[in-house]
């Protein structure tokens, strides 16, 4: 009987837990969404019309510098992350190099110029991320339902 009874109190308790950590998260989401402004000023709507552009380098051992550009999409101007005045922009990379913007070759409207620096691993990549703003480039939802497959 005790072992019984030890039995319910467990899943009880289980119960009781589920129901403080669901309404916990609930209570975390409503509030993180609130503070961020996201269900009171619209950001969500404008949060569609961001894209992301990238190029990646490619190295082996010994390979000397290399770079690439990243393709800035027709209508689309450089995003900045929000609350900051930099370009909202993402490099990572692996092995043994170093990687960063093309200050002379990048302006941020025209050219957007990644590089790495020699490899001096087996292998070296670079990813250079840059986000975009294309308000005026989004096209409009489609309407119609998915047909069968």
């Amino acid at each position: 009987m005790m072992s019984y009874s030890r039995t319910i109190k467990v899943k009880i308790g289980q119960t009781k837990t589920s129901r403080l950590l669901m309404g916990t998260i609930l209570v975390f989401f409503v509030t993180e969404n609130g503070s961020f402004g996201i269900i009171n000023n619209g950001e969500a709507a404008d949060s569609q019309s961001r894209t992301e552009a990238n190029c990646t380098i490619g190295m082996v051992k010994g390979d000397a510098q290399a770079e690439c550009r990243v393709p800035i999409p027709s209508g689309c101007t450089v995003a900045q992350f929000p609350g900051y005045p930099e370009p909202w922009v993402d490099i990572s990379k692996g092995g043994g190099t170093s990687c960063q913007f093309n200050e002379k070759q990048t302006d941020w409207e025209t050219s957007i110029v990644g590089s790495c620096q020699t490899c001096t691993t087996e292998q070296c990549t670079g990813r250079f991320i840059v986000m975009f703003n294309c308000v005026n480039n989004v096209p409009p939802a489609s309407q119609r339902s998915p047909g069968p497959k």
